[in-house]
């Protein structure tokens, strides 16, 4: 006869319950009565060197935004992690703003700064189109025979009644964009909060959609351009979204985080070319409109969005088996990033501190950190294993949205503050979560 079977293995003891006492309560209570104390300590640091009534305002919008961001995240069910990444993604693709303020020259660009302005327009437009085809290709998976029919393309019409409206009420009323832009906010919020569950996903989706137009209309009806210039916007936008939904419509199911990643990256190019294009307009035409704040928000951008760019590419890379899974590993590699990081924190000090007296220091100062922070994404990146990148593009999806605030208080415009901080404050909350 066979053997008998092995006795099954000893049941572990069970676990000592841990009694907290009231010393332990009270060390709890006094650890987070300290966080609370240096958040109003900082809150206290920032109006001592607030320079103005607009630096003010504009850092109320983004704490408030960043908190309800934040929060807004902690409802989002775990299995719509990827799906929240791909429409904060597509969202991101609001430095079409920054890169729309920063065009001009008629039919065709006519300076530097306006063909950076034009590129950064349509590398947004394709991450726009392609980022929400992407999502709407994430939450069909979770689609079963079963369920009810769905007529969400009926939202389209309150959206474009309320854009219509908006090009009517605008001729006369100016406070009119100010408001489309709330809207556009409160849009992009809904599209957040609706990834909290699978009920309301795809109407998150459609939210974000149009939070998103009514905010490109916002923009529109507040510039004052010849026609021929709004022709070249048509190109930017038109074109770039074209070139979006044909990459998305081309994407397998397996290949969408990677995709994801693909689109982070030119949304950190966007960023870049936008602050660029905006210094070199400002120092060529307007160099004392280049004060203490635009010059750093100027250098956030470009710094920010330089290691989004190059550590997005390296990302897609591995998770598109282009590039070996395995992690960089060179001798002294933390002396690397650290005189990286050394450097782009000089090139930033060298802007803020003579761009706007000296245009060929500032030019200077952008390229190095264009050139540092680029070379520091890429290889933090690449020293990461292939099997930890979900996680890094959280990160990076994290960065595209302070670098769209970076963008907010170059350009004093609240709704890039208010979309970044939603993005990235939020952003990193998931990713020690994301796989629990």
């Amino acid at each position: 006869p066979p053997p008998p079977p092995p006795p099954p293995p000893p049941k572990p003891p069970p676990k000592e319950e841990v009694v907290l006492t009231e010393e332990d309560y009270k060390a709890m209570y006094t650890e987070s009565a300290k966080k609370a104390g240096y958040g109003a300590a900082a809150m206290l640091g920032v109006g001592l060197v607030s320079p103005t009534a607009a630096f003010s305002n504009m850092f109320t919008t983004f704490a408030l935004s960043g908190v309800i961001g934040y929060q807004v995240v902690w409802g989002v069910a775990h299995s719509l992690h990827s799906p929240l990444m791909a429409v904060t993604n597509a969202v991101s693709g609001m430095t079409a703003v920054g890169g729309m303020y920063t065009m001009g020259g008629g039919l065709v660009p006519s300076t530097l700064s306006e063909t950076l302005g034009f590129t950064a327009t349509a590398i947004s437009a394709v991450n726009i189109t392609g980022g929400f085809l992407v999502t709407k290709k994430m939450l069909d998976m979770f689609k079963r025979p079963t369920d009810p029919p769905e007529f969400y393309e009926l939202y389209a019409y309150p959206t474009a009644g309320f854009i219509g409206g908006f090009g009517l009420i605008n001729l006369g009323f100016p406070q009119a964009a100010s408001i489309a832009a709330t809207a556009s906010a409160l849009g992009c919020i809904g599209g957040i909060a609706g990834l909290a569950s699978q009920s309301t996903a795809r109407m998150g989706l459609v939210s974000g959609m149009s939070g998103v137009s009514i905010g490109i209309a916002a923009t529109i009806g507040s510039l004052s351009w010849p026609a021929s210039t709004y022709v070249q916007l048509a190109a930017a936008l038109g074109g770039g979204g074209f070139a979006g939904y044909e990459i998305a419509k081309r994407v397998d199911p397996t290949s969408l985080p990677q995709t994801v990643a693909a689109f982070h990256s030119l949304v950190g190019l966007a960023a870049v070319f936008s602050a660029a294009a905006d210094y070199l307009e400002h120092a060529a035409h307007s160099p004392e409109m280049l004060d203490g704040v635009r010059l750093t928000s100027i250098a956030l951008a470009s710094v920010i969005g330089g290691v989004t760019t190059t550590g997005s590419v390296i990302a897609f890379g591995k998770l598109n088996g282009n590039l070996s899974s395995a992690p960089l590993q060179l001798e002294q590699r933390d002396q690397i990033n650290m005189a990286a990081g050394a450097g782009t924190v000089a090139m930033m000090g060298l802007l803020m501190t003579m761009g706007h007296s000296h245009p060929a220091a500032g030019m200077v100062a952008l390229a190095g950190m264009g050139v540092l922070s680029g070379g520091l994404g890429l290889h933090m990146t690449a020293s990461i294993g292939g099997a930890d990148m979900p996680v890094v593009i959280t990160v990076l999806n994290s960065y595209s949205g302070w670098a769209l605030c970076a963008e907010g208080f170059m350009l004093d415009k609240p709704i890039l503050t208010t979309v970044g901080a939603l993005i990235g404050s939020p952003r990193a909350l998931p990713t020690p979560i994301i796989f629990v």
